[in-house]
């Protein structure tokens, strides 16, 4: 029907719009976080852009129902404000009429959001942590001619003069190896390494990235004090490859192994928080549609205040209830289930209560 289509396109504009705005903001919050571990050394540059990439899935699979519940409020509150619905309910569209059109839109973005948390987010986040763990990139990655940068954690600091594109081959090198609090305190010697050249060397029996320093010196001794040792090389071998601190956890599993585990409490946890993202957007959706209901003088953003307070309750419920049953207040049975049950009523109360007039 015609104007079920044009309610649907008002909602499907203002979901995109309100989409792509929250997305800018946390998408930004993201390239903040990302670009301070760089300048850390803790992942490569060049790894940022493909790390906030990753990020997108899962934050869509959070904003959606967020954008959804605005939209309904929003494009809702404009047909009220401009008398719109008044004219439609004239022509024999019912209230029932409207929300059974908005449980229709919200089905295909809860099948959205469902496929994005339960499925694709935690490959996403398996790849994502593999990256920032270190297993996927090297010391080199992170090295920019011309400039002093940190790696390994900023257990390093690495200059070179000139490098070539691909990474293999270096000029004029020094590295340094920055003391830490185990090191003053049990006076443990600390390097410093300088050659003329290097290139990058893959172990072929172990598969290793190594750094092969050519025609230079190391220099070792605690510091503080003069007792140094140095050492002429003809060529000089360091492991390149960053020693990976990843670990698997609830986050990255696959959902069907959470579900083999579902007696296991963090397993539980981890399950009932993915179901909880499509559950709340179906919820979200049976609230914006009466709470978009508003008098004719006033605004059209009447809501806005009442909608965002709504979905702070209960966004603040789920993430205190997966809390409560990580830490085993709750049995799994309970889980997180009693946070929408609670909404759930919230939407059966503005469902049933007489419409302004």
């Amino acid at each position: 029907m015609l104007i079920y289509r044009y309610i649907t396109k008002e909602i499907y504009t203002t979901l995109f719009a309100t989409t792509i705005v929250l997305l800018l903001v946390f998408v930004s919050q993201q390239l903040v976080q990302y670009l301070r571990l760089a300048a850390v050394g803790e992942v490569s540059t060049k790894l940022v852009i493909l790390l906030l990439l990753l990020k997108l899935p899962v934050l869509l699979s959070l904003l959606l129902p967020l954008s959804l519940f605005l939209a309904i409020v929003i494009a809702y509150g404009r047909l009220y404000a401009d008398n719109e619905i008044l004219i439609m309910q004239a022509s024999g569209i019912s209230f029932d009429d409207l929300l059974y059109n908005n449980i229709k839109l919200a089905a295909g973005i809860t099948l959205i959001v469902a496929t994005l948390s339960l499925g694709i987010n935690p490959m996403v986040s398996n790849y994502s942590d593999h990256l920032l763990s270190g297993t996927s990139s090297s010391v080199l990655d992170m090295v920019l001619p011309n400039h002093f940068t940190s790696v390994a954690k900023g257990k390093w600091v690495f200059y070179v003069n000139s490098a070539s594109k691909d990474k293999k081959n270096f000029h004029n090198i020094f590295a340094a190896e920055r003391p830490d609090e185990n090191s003053i305190n049990n006076n443990i010697p600390l390097g410093i390494v300088v050659a003329h050249g290097g290139y990058s060397e893959i172990d072929k029996n172990t598969g290793d990235q190594f750094l092969v320093l050519t025609d230079g010196y190391r220099y070792s001794g605690v510091p503080g004090t003069n007792n140094y040792r140095i050492v002429k090389y003809d060529e000089y071998g360091i492991r390149a490859q960053q020693e990976s601190n990843w670990q698997q956890d609830e986050s990255n599993t696959p959902t069907f192994t959470l579900w083999q585990d579902r007696t296991q409490r963090l397993a539980s946890t981890e399950l009932q928080w993915r179901l909880a993202l499509p559950i709340s957007a179906f919820i979200l959706t049976l609230i914006a549609t009466p709470l978009s209901r508003i008098k004719p003088k006033q605004g059209r953003y009447a809501k806005i205040t009442a909608a965002a307070l709504c979905y702070i309750i209960y966004a603040n419920l789920l993430f205190l209830a997966r809390a409560w049953l990580k830490k085993g207040i709750f049995t799994t049975a309970i889980g997180m289930w009693w946070a929408h049950g609670l909404m759930l009523l919230l939407a059966i109360f503005l469902l049933t209560r007489k419409p302004i007039k």
